[in-house]
């Protein structure tokens, strides 16, 4: 068993009574502190605390997962195979129904790009169709779907969106963040029509069974419609429930506002252990992956674009101080360079000391892009916690790659550097941006590999037992539950996880084929 606690710290044998840990010691102290217990050989699996992954999209992955095309599993090489994809699903779907999809990423394909509203036009003119990017972060639509949005070339692109054209003028049916507009389901003003609640709640459900067999007892959900909250309550009232979900809601640009959330008198921590306020998340730009993401120097080739900024300044400075103000644990997207200036900016002007500040556990989401000299100190010295995604390396590592030269990648995902400086640090996945599997984002951490095996900035590379913590114990402080879970301590909650090998005497090459063999939350067996 490893605690964590203390580099290379061991134990043979944890008790469990009811929902809480009650001994964690030896074998031949078990008859003594567990008089008539059951015993149960773990057959040299390894006990793990249970991992918390910190930030999800987990309920919207549940619907793609179970009711639309999931790109992920589909894994298309061209667009041709997306088009068959679409073409297949119109063959079972009357005419008008909307063929949604999601997890598209353009380097995985032949053609290195998005389909055209033309190309898929050739797949489906009886059905709009709606096709997602990994993140979100931009749309592909036939033509039918653009005229359903009212999308045309007289469109203007939106603040903090780009519209792509055609040499004539007419959109191609790529949208970029904001100009997704009403190709945006999470916008009240949609033109999507809305799973139905029955089916949404049912996927859910099937994918809480996913977390628990990657021994996920807990994640942090960034929801930004009223749905992918309710949906939650949903499911709790139909069943027990099986993973804890602490919320950080969106608060600009998005139906969940955090006016709304003020206007209630809501603070942190409204709930209780299994669906809980968290706080209030603000998205400042766009993804690096794309070209979106707010940086300094313009994007090579691109000498006008210097990314998407999704919010206004002045709002999202005013909305940090309430969100403050009103006892809101605050969590920022910022991953271009200009991005976590403003960022940091608006933290600075809570005019806080360090310390004050830093009991808040405010968050910096991402910033993955190689800081500027300078922004890593400021993260420190403003208190704030960097919750990053090294799983993003293997995910998405080439398509940074096909952006910027290897130099200019020097310090991505700077997480040696962070941890150097003693910045509080957390792992997640951003599912489902990126596998769900801890074990995935644990490798990338350490060896830095793309998918295409091409190494990042090895300089950057930690140990295993830090980037453990960093999914279990760190996650926890973070949401300042770190008194009572997160740990394999006498008096906290029975969150743990059987692995079938020790992650400290596994090749780094090896870490991806970790196997989960049991995962329990507070005391119950949920995935064996």
């Amino acid at each position: 068993m490893r605690t964590l606690e203390s580099p290379g710290e061991s134990h043979e044998a944890i008790g469990v009574v009811g929902d809480k840990i009650t001994f964690v010691g030896s074998n031949e102290d078990v008859p003594a502190r567990l008089r008539g217990a059951e015993v149960v050989d773990l057959d040299g699996g390894t006990v793990l605390p249970a991992f918390t992954d910190s930030h999800t999209h987990f309920k919207r992955a549940s619907a793609f997962l179970s009711l639309h095309l999931d790109f992920e599993e589909l894994a298309p090489t061209s667009i041709a195979d997306i088009a068959g994809a679409v073409r297949a699903r119109a063959t079972v779907e009357p005419p008008g129904k909307w063929i949604q999809g999601d997890g598209l990423d353009p380097v995985r394909l032949r053609e290195g790009r998005f389909p055209t509203r033309h190309e898929l036009d050739e797949a489906s003119t009886a059905n709009p169709v709606v096709l997602r990017s990994v993140g979100r972060h931009v749309v592909a639509a036939n033509s039918l779907a653009l005229g359903r949005a009212g999308i045309d070339e007289s469109t203007p692109d939106p603040v903090g969106g780009r519209i792509e054209h055609d040499s004539d003028g007419s959109p191609t049916g790529v949208l970029h963040e904001e100009a997704k507009l009403r190709l945006d389901a999470n916008r009240q003003d949609t033109v999507i029509p809305p799973d139905s609640t029955k089916d949404r709640v049912t996927a859910l459900s099937h994918g809480v069974e996913l977390l628990n067999r990657f021994g996920i007892a807990a994640i942090h959900e960034m929801p930004r419609d009223p749905d992918q909250i309710s949906d939650w309550l949903r499911l709790r009232e139909t069943e027990e429930p099986r993973v804890r979900v602490l919320f950080y809601i969106r608060g600009l640009a998005a139906q969940t506002s955090v006016y709304h959330l003020l206007g209630s008198g809501f603070r942190a921590g409204f709930g209780d252990e299994w669906l809980k306020l968290g706080g209030v998340k603000f998205s400042l730009d766009g993804s690096g992956a794309f070209g979106n993401a707010m940086v300094y120097e313009p994007y090579p080739g691109q000498p006008d674009n210097r990314g998407l900024q999704r919010v206004d300044t002045d709002e999202f400075v005013e909305a940090v101080r309430l969100s403050h103000e009103g006892g809101l644990q605050i969590a920022v997207h910022a991953i271009g360079q200009r991005a976590v200036d403003m960022a940091l900016d608006a933290f600075a002007a809570l005019e806080l000391p360090g310390p004050e500040l830093a009991e808040r556990r405010h968050r910096i989401e991402h910033a993955y892009l190689p800081a500027r000299p300078g922004q890593l100190e400021r993260i420190r010295d403003l208190g704030l916690v960097l919750s990053t995604q090294p799983s993003f390396i293997e995910a998405v590592g080439d398509s940074w790659r096909r952006i910027f030269a290897d130099d200019v990648l020097t310090g991505v995902m700077p997480i040696a550097d962070a941890v150097g400086l003693g910045i509080p640090v957390q792992f997640n996945s951003d599912f489902p941006c990126s596998k769900l599997n801890p074990f995935v984002g644990i490798q990338a951490a350490i060896q830095r590999k793309t998918s295409s095996g091409h190494t990042l900035d090895a300089a950057q590379a930690i140990g295993v037992e830090d980037a453990l913590r960093f999914m279990t114990h760190e996650p926890a402080h973070t949401a300042f539950e770190d008194s009572w879970r997160g740990h394999l301590k006498a008096g906290f909650a029975a969150d743990l996880v059987v692995v079938d090998r020790d992650p400290l005497h596994t090749s780094p090459e090896d870490l991806d084929q970790v196997a989960v063999v049991k995962t329990m939350v507070g005391g119950k067996m949920v995935f064996s």
